[in-house]
């Protein structure tokens, strides 16, 4: 004799729960999307303008995965210059992160081995024909796959970041790809020293 009822006996015509599939939410600092606005208010960027803080626009990202490494490097623009956001996972957290403002410092050929010191010249503030050294030293080497998205698709680089620093604990990342240096000199800022405005908050969502 049949039932009133599908073979695994659940109710034809009673009502089922509908469970719903969750996707957890995207950490704010994770995979910011293109076209994303990013505030500035840290001090230093702004010391020299008497501006309190600056908008610029995320047109490039890249991220960097190796041995205990994930990095966020956020490429962003307005119409006075660049900024980059880094954004550093804290190793042995789940969701921690370290924030960070860089400028690119120069981009070149790769010539001869890079030293365990480096010396960068800076015009003196106090005067315009004089000049500021400043030693950098080198702490580690680390091998990483380079993920760069921008606005014509993805693509993947095996790099290695070559990671300095000096007396004042400001940052000097170099990051080798192929044959082609890109120079990152930067410095730890505070999360309240940025507000994100993301472009599309669908993409926060995980796959």
């Amino acid at each position: 004799m049949a039932l009133f009822g599908r073979k695994d006996r659940t109710p034809l015509f009673g009502k089922q729960k509908k469970v719903e599939d969750k996707k957890p939410t995207r950490h704010e600092l994770v995979d910011i999307p293109l076209e994303s606005i990013i505030e500035f208010s840290d001090i230093t960027t702004f010391e020299l303008t008497g501006d309190t803080s600056g908008t610029l626009t995320l047109f490039t990202r890249k991220k960097y995965e190796g041995n205990g490494l994930l990095r966020y490097m956020y490429h962003t623009r307005n119409t006075e210059g660049e900024l980059v956001l880094g954004v550093d996972h804290i190793a042995g957290t789940k969701d921690e992160y370290e924030v960070s403002r860089w400028i690119v410092d120069s981009e070149q050929e790769l010539t001869d081995p890079l030293p365990d010191e480096m010396t960068l010249y800076y015009q003196d503030p106090e005067n315009q024909d004089g000049e500021i050294a400043v030693i950098f030293h080198r702490q580690e080497i680390v091998p990483a796959k380079l993920t760069v998205v921008n606005v014509n698709g993805e693509e993947q680089f095996e790099t290695e970041l070559h990671e300095y620093i000096n007396d004042s604990d400001e940052f000097m990342s170099i990051e080798l790809c192929g044959n082609w240096l890109t120079f990152y000199v930067g410095f730890l800022i505070s999360r309240s020293d940025i507000e994100i405005y993301p472009s599309n908050v669908d993409e926060y969502i995980r796959s």
